[in-house]
């Protein structure tokens, strides 16, 4: 089930309001960065070699998130531009729509109450983002003051919060994934955040998740371009097509 919500309309979900907040405020953050390296290429140069080496995600390429280029399965892929992912039965997808450009700017994921949004950056070659991203976090929810802490996971490193809503204390998790000149990051919020069975549900999520960068320059932390599926799941193109 696809659906596009704009980014106004998102803010007045009041059970995620916190949450996405502190979403929005990272992402203008990075945003505001990329506009001051706009000009400059993401091909490497000696500022990426003299870079911190990424966070790599032991078994990144074989158990995901995946580029698309190492992508190799056989199964159909529901296309979102530089986000796709195989078809999964009762999973509600919406495309979250910038105001008031109407361009597409994150795909939340929603099963049983739990929702991922994610999101592509573009990245150097040597350079990871997750390390500084996440202070960035981690900063934005200290002048918050909501709790907060670093928690080693199945996908490396995450951090974990409670934040207020209206509705009470909402557990939130930030997820990101250094790949191949791109970098994922994701936000899981709503129900059964502190259950075992569902914090690995979203991990599968998470990372069946494929990404296709392309290969034009872009600026490191440009938001890579996301779209509306032309076709329905079953129709999807398939792997590396």
């Amino acid at each position: 089930m696809f659906g596009r919500k704009s980014r106004a309309d998102r803010h007045d979900d009041q059970q995620n309001a916190d949450a996405v907040d502190t979403e929005d405020a990272v992402r203008e953050s990075d945003e505001d960065q990329s506009a001051d390296v706009a000009d400059e290429s993401s091909d490497v140069s000696d500022a990426d070699e003299l870079a911190e080496p990424k966070e790599l995600l032991e078994g990144r390429d074989e158990q995901g998130p995946f580029d698309f280029g190492e992508f190799t399965a056989s199964q159909p892929l529901i296309d979102f531009g530089s986000i796709l992912l195989p078809p999964r039965p009762g999973l509600t997808i919406r495309v979250e729509v910038e105001e008031p450009s109407k361009r597409p700017v994150a795909v939340t994921f929603e099963d049983e109450g739990t929702q991922l949004q994610v999101q592509a950056f573009a990245a150097p070659r040597s350079e990871g983002l997750w390390h500084e991203v996440r202070e960035q976090i981690t900063q934005q929810l200290g002048a918050q003051k909501a709790a907060h802490r670093e928690f080693q996971g199945e996908l490396g490193l995450e951090v974990h919060a409670a934040v207020q809503t209206p509705e009470g204390t909402q557990v939130v998790r930030f997820l990101g994934v250094d790949g191949p000149r791109w970098f994922l990051r994701g936000v899981v919020s709503g129900t059964g955040l502190d259950n075992e069975e569902t914090a690995e549900r979203v991990n599968a999520l998470f990372r069946s998740i494929v990404v296709r960068r392309g290969s034009e320059p872009r600026a490191p932390r440009e938001l890579l371009p996301l779209s509306l599926p032309q076709q329905n799941a079953a129709d999807s193109v398939p792997a590396n097509a």
